[in-house]
Formats: C-alpha cells, structure tokens, sequence
C-alpha cells in the first residue's frame, strides 16, 4: 500500500509491516498484539525521522485497509 504523497509504501508480511522506499526495505515492526493506533504511531515517528511529514490520521486510515475487519482499538493479528 502507498502512503499518499509519499515515495514510501507499507507492506504487511507474514508476522511484520515493512516500510520500503524503492522496493528497499528501510523499516519493519512486529504487529502481533498492538493495536492499528500504536503502528500507526510509529510508522508516523519513523517518517518523521526521515523528514516526511504525513498526517497520523490518514496513515490510521491506510492501516486498516492492510487489516480488514480489525477494530482501531483492537489487537491487530
């Protein structure tokens, strides 16, 4: 999944989400257990770092489309 006015994408892995920036992996967390305000939190820090500025909401919103049926609130699996 692309973030939206970014060169950036999500990817959601067996056990892992990975952040890549042409086709390279640059990031990647574990979301057994966190909820979609926690990933997105820091898939949000992690672009900051890089100097993309993102809004956190939109990014919540691209997450759940990685996780259908999940509630925002809920543990992710």
């Amino acid at each position: 999944m692309r973030i939206t006015g970014t060169q950036y994408t999500v990817e959601k892995r067996a056990d892992a989400l990975e952040l890549r920036n042409a086709g390279k992996v640059v990031d990647s967390w574990i979301f057994a257990g966190k909820t979609m305000d926690e990933m997105a939190e820091e898939i949000w820090n992690a672009l900051k770092r890089k100097g993309v500025t993102v809004q956190k909401a939109s990014l919540g919103e691209a997450i759940q489309t990685l996780f259908p049926g999940a509630r925002k609130h809920g543990p992710l699996q």
